[in-house]
């Protein structure tokens, strides 16, 4: 098969609009327990649970050097699947009861002794995150790769799937804690409403990942030196390394994920101890996360206008620029709902272009080192997003318990509410200035084009190779 040949068949990888929805539905489901994670688990535990802010930062601190690892192996293990239904998308069969049971299980924490407490907290948060949750949403997002190479096809699924994601997000922060608050026997205090509450959404989740795994496809052929063979660890773990865009990547989801953890962390008790109303937290994340669905819709009529790389800077400054415009006056209900809102627009061009960007690396690893690696390289953002979510989670355990916060009282010491008003604010800008600092060194924009071209004329020779 000649160039032109291979480029036309790569054309008619074509993507049906109801399979781009149905893959959406997968990022509503994968975001719907990471919000329950990120954005409350750390307060349920605090002060549903009544454990120590320091012991959950340790657990989770502890967690992450699994979990971060575990996410690389993860997709080695995606990489070296063979199966009916594809190498990434049967996992999604494969792991949605378990998702749905360990997310019940991270609310069920038994009033024992602190020593056993901490220990039933230590293995569910693993279970959950680092084995279950890896599982789950590294092959989901891996999918995408072998679903197209038509980079006009990858770009509409990730618009879509990126224009959907808010949606996750919003059913928690701006439902979870309102259904709670009107469930009989203790509302938000009660941990049976915890543990009923997270069922349902857990049950969803798991549904709604089913329904994904039924309608997408996986339409990718590979043919890279393996020629579809499985790739040994000792040719895999090497290759991996050997990409420094895997690397950069890697470092940007750390960082995202620490900005995406103290922001919704933080918003929470920002909400509680400064504004002085928990409701103002679904009004704040639904602008913060809403606005992106437009946003987003938005974004893939000018995406051309700029580099990936520049609408991600770009999409930082708004970031920063949402957290330090509550510096003008920190209780206003406007001001922190329209801070939300800056920092929704800024997530839109970050979340819409950081995931083709993974799929553009994965072409260059294949080009670098004649292997395509693309559940491992896929790693970068599960494993990216773990470390950076430990890292964010104990960095706030940490720091407000050596402030005195105490989730049991009512009135918070002057150091732990000047310490929550701080980490919102200037927490969060200074994880934006280091995300713009790491795309500074990104290049394969300008790269890519000279990349394909190369990479399609090996693959045209390996397949007329194959062929005889």
């Amino acid at each position: 098969m000649n160039l032109n040949g291979y480029n036309r068949l790569i054309q008619k990888d074509r993507v049906t609009g109801f399979e781009k929805f149905a893959y959406g539905c997968g990022e509503i489901s994968t975001n719907i327990v990471f919000t329950i994670s990120t954005s409350l688990l750390v307060m349920f535990y605090t002060d549903v649970a009544h454990v120590s802010a320091a012991v959950i930062g340790m657990i989770i601190a502890l967690s992450q050097v699994f979990n971060g690892v575990s996410d690389i192996m993860a997709g080695f293990i995606v990489d070296r699947t063979r199966s009916r239904f594809g190498r990434a998308r049967v996992w999604m069969l494969r792991m949605s009861v378990p998702y749905a049971a360990a997310a019940i299980l991270l609310m069920t924490v038994p009033q024992i002794g602190a020593f056993a407490q901490a220990i039933y907290i230590f293995i569910t948060y693993n279970l959950m995150l680092t084995v279950v949750y890896t599982m789950f949403q590294l092959p989901f997002a891996t999918t995408m790769t072998y679903m197209t190479r038509d980079q006009s096809e990858r770009a509409k699924i990730n618009i879509i799937r990126m224009a959907m994601s808010p949606i996750g997000n919003v059913l928690v922060t701006l439902v979870f804690t309102r259904i709670l608050k009107v469930m009989p026997g203790g509302g938000m205090s009660s941990q049976k409403n915890w543990i009923i509450l997270t069922a349902i959404y857990a049950v969803g989740a798991a549904i709604m990942m089913l329904f994904c795994f039924v309608c997408v496809r996986e339409r990718v052929e590979v043919h890279d030196d393996m020629d579809g063979e499985q790739i040994p660890l000792k040719k895999a773990i090497p290759a991996l390394f050997k990409n420094k865009y895997f690397i950069m990547l890697f470092l940007f989801f750390v960082f995202f994920a620490m900005y995406q953890t103290f922001a919704g962390t933080m918003a929470t008790y920002y909400c509680k101890w400064i504004v002085g109303d928990t409701d103002i937290i679904g009004n704040v994340n639904t602008a913060c996360y809403g606005i992106t669905v437009v946003a987003t819709l938005l974004l893939g009529k000018v995406m051309h206008l700029l580099e990936k790389k520049q609408w991600c800077i770009l999409g930082a400054c708004f970031i920063i620029a949402g957290s330090l415009i509550l510096l003008l006056n920190p209780t206003s209900v406007p001001l922190v709902t329209f801070g939300g809102l800056l920092r929704g627009i800024g997530m839109t061009p970050i979340l819409g272009m950081i995931f083709t960007m993974i799929a553009d690396a994965i072409e260059y690893g294949q080009w670098k080192t004649g292997l395509r690696t693309a559940g491992a390289i896929q790693s970068a953002t599960t494993s990216g997003q773990k470390f950076g979510q430990g890292i964010g989670s104990a960095l706030i355990g940490f720091i407000m318990e050596s402030t005195g916060y105490n989730g049991n009282l009512e009135v918070q010491t002057e150091l732990a509410t000047q310490t929550i008003q701080n980490l919102f604010i200037y927490g969060v800008s200074i994880l934006g200035v280091i995300m713009i600092v790491i795309l500074l060194f990104y290049k394969l924009d300008k790269e890519y084009p000279m990349i394909m071209r190369e990479l399609l004329k090996r693959e045209t020779a390996q397949m007329q190779k194959s062929e005889k």
